[in-house]
């Protein structure tokens, strides 16, 4: 099941994603907040990079983070993922999630680094983790998404216009002035 599969929410009164660029959105390289439950109810978020592959969301983490435990014992999270740059584009899933233990070096554990790194940066963060993942053993997360909403701004602002206002914030004059 794709992403797409499942009805888009939009959040009004901006508009919903397009069925292919919601697909290409969550598959770009993107931190996301993965939020879930504390033991005491209250409500916790992490940063966390991802995998979007075959309408699920892979995630690693510690075995015995707190975000683990969490996610083992409530069984659901709900993960953001956001375009920072204007005009702005956010999507966010609701799921059930499983845990399953992952090796430390290799399979996705290396696959994320090198994607939000790149080959060099992936392999020093590789060398950097892997003591530190070998001691605390390192757990895939499996999101299945139950729901999804949120919006994308690019569908009511045209090309020049999101070029511009990407440029701004790269200009030696204060931002108010545009």
């Amino acid at each position: 099941m794709k992403l797409t599969d499942l009805p888009f929410q939009p959040m009004p009164p901006q508009p919903a994603f397009e069925k292919e660029e919601l697909e290409r959105f969550v598959s770009a390289p993107r931190i996301a907040m993965l939020s879930y439950t504390k033991r005491d109810g209250g409500p916790s978020q992490a940063p966390i990079w991802y995998r979007y592959e075959d309408g699920r969301f892979l995630m690693m983490t510690a075995r015995n983070a707190d975000k683990a435990r969490a996610l083992a014992r409530e069984g659901r999270a709900c993960l953001a993922i956001q375009d920072e740059m204007p005009p702005y584009r956010a999507v966010i899933i609701d799921g059930t999630v499983t845990l399953e233990d992952a090796p430390v070096e290799g399979g996705l554990n290396s696959w994320l680094a090198m994607h939000y790194l790149g080959k060099v940066g992936g392999r020093e963060f590789e060398k950097m983790t892997v003591e530190e993942n070998h001691k605390r053993g390192l757990v895939q997360i499996t999101l299945e998404p139950t729901r999804v909403r949120g919006f994308d701004n690019h569908r009511i602002v045209g090309a020049g216009l999101r070029a511009y206002m990407r440029l701004r914030e790269n200009l030696p004059l204060p931002r108010s002035w545009f």
